[in-house]
C-alpha cells in the first residue's frame, strides 16, 4: 500500500506543488522525497523516529503518520520528557514542523544533539513539503472531538462517525468524480478541514484526498474510523454544506491582520531575529519570544498590537505571556507566514 503512496508522490509533485522551487538542502537536512520514501517502507517508528516539534493542538489536526509529538516548549521546560519516547541515542532522528520558516525543529535538534544523541537530522520542509508531495496526514480523535469539521466517508450507507458540531458527509470515490460532488461541496470554504475516514482501505483515503486536492481542498487529513471510541451513527442525507473558522479569544482572522498591515498597525514579529531580517510585514517591530518576559515592557499598551509568527505556536505563546502581564490590547495571528523583504504570503 506504501508503494501507492509512492508512486502518487512523484506522478503529482508538480500538480500539489506547496512550495515555488525546491530549495538547496543543507547539511543534515531531509528532503522530500527521503521523508517519504521513509515512509512508503514503513520505517517511521521502527528505525527512523519522526519528531514533530509543532504544539499539540498541530499535531492532532494532522501529522506524518509514524511521528510522535514533542513540542519544542515542552522539550525546553522537561528534557527528561525525552525518556519517555524511548529512542535509542544513535538512532535515526528526524525533526519537522512547520516548514522552511518554522524554526521549531531545527531548536529541538540542536537541544537532542547536546544531549548525546548522533545521528539527528530535520525535514526543514516538514508539513509543506510533505503536502507537496500529495502524502496523507493523519489526525486524532482529539481534533475530531474539537469540532467544527467536514468528516467525509467515502462508504454510503454504512454506520459513521457522527460527533458534536461536525459534519458528516458520506461520498463514494464515484460522488466524488461526479456532479453530486459539486452539489455537495461546491459552496463549501477551500480552508475548511476535511477528515476523511478509513475503514481499512488507505488506497480508497488516497483517491479521496487526490480528488479534494483537484478541487483545491488545501487543510486535508485522515482518520482510522478503527480508533474512534465512541458509537457510530447514520449519516445525514447528503446535502449542500457550507463552514465558517471559528476564532479563540484574541485571534485574528488573516484578513482582518492584513487588514491591520495596511492601517500601519502596531505588528510585534515574535520571530528569531535572523527570521526577521530576512523578511517580515512592512512597519512591524521584532521582539523574539525569547525575550519577552524579560522585554515585555517594550510592548505598548495604549494601542492595537497584532501578534505574528512564521507558523502560530509563538504568536499564540505571546499573547498568553502578555496577558499573563496585563496586556488587553494584543490579538494574534495563528497562521503560516512567508516573507521575502516586505512582501509577505499569510496562509490559514
Amino acid at each position: 500500500m506504501k508503494r501507492i503512496f509512492w508512486t502518487l508522490a512523484l506522478s503529482g509533485a508538480l500538480a500539489f506543488s506547496a512550495l515555488a522551487a525546491d530549495v538547496k538542502v543543507e547539511a543534515r537536512e531531509v528532503a522530500n522525497d527521503q521523508m517519504v520514501s521513509y515512509y512508503a517502507q514503513d520505517a517511521i517508528g521502527k528505525t527512523v523516529w519522526v519528531i514533530d516539534s509543532r504544539p499539540a493542538g498541530k499535531f492532532s489536526a494532522g501529522h506524518i503518520p509514524g511521528a510522535v509529538n514533542l513540542p519544542l516548549d515542552v522539550l525546553k521546560k522537561d528534557p527528561a520528557s525525552v525518556e519517555k519516547l524511548g529512542i535509542p541515542k544513535n538512532a535515526k532522528t528526524v525533526f519537522y514542523c512547520a516548514g522552511r520558516e518554522c524554526t521549531l525543529s531545527p531548536d529541538s535538534a540542536a537541544i537532542f544533539r547536546k544531549m548525546g544523541y548522533t545521528d539527528v537530522w530535520v525535514f526543514r520542509n516538514g508539513v509543506p513539503g510533505w503536502n507537496q508531495k500529495a502524502q496523507p496526514l493523519l489526525a486524532t480523535d482529539a481534533f475530531i472531538k474539537k469540532g467544527n469539521l467536514i468528516l467525509l466517508d467515502t462508504a454510503p450507507g454504512q454506520p459513521t462517525l457522527v460527533s458534536g458540531n461536525n459534519q458528516t458527509v458520506q461520498l463514494s470515490i464515484d460522488d466524488l468524480q461526479s456532479a453530486k460532488a459539486q452539489e455537495v461541496l461546491g459552496k463549501l470554504s477551500k480552508n475548511a478541514p476535511i477528515v476523511v475516514l478509513e475503514r481499512s482501505d488507505m488506497a480508497t483515503v488516497v483517491d479521496a484526498m487526490d480528488l479534494l486536492r483537484e478541487q483545491d481542498f488545501r487543510r486535508l487529513a485522515y482518520f482510522p474510523l478503527a480508533k474512534w471510541q465512541g458509537s457510530l451513527a447514520a449519516a445525514p442525507a447528503a446535502s449542500a454544506l457550507t463552514w465558517a473558522p471559528v476564532y479563540a479569544k484574541g485571534q485574528v482572522s488573516p484578513k482582518e491582520f492584513q487588514a491591520a498591515v495596511d492601517a500601519g498597525k502596531f505588528i510585534l514579529d515574535v520571530r528569531p531575529a535572523a527570521d526577521f531580517a530576512r523578511g517580515h510585514f512592512k512597519g512591524a517591530v521584532s521582539l523574539p519570544i525569547e525575550s519577552m518576559e524579560k522585554d515585555f515592557a517594550k510592548v505598548p499598551k495604549d494601542v492595537p498590537v497584532f501578534v505574528n509568527c512564521a507558523t502560530g505556536a509563538k504568536s499564540t505563546k505571546t499573547y498568553d505571556i502578555l496577558g499573563r502581564k496585563g496586556y488587553t490590547n494584543v490579538s494574534y495571528l495563528d497562521a503560516e507566514v512567508s516573507c521575502k523583504g516586505e512582501q509577505c504570503r499569510i496562509k490559514e
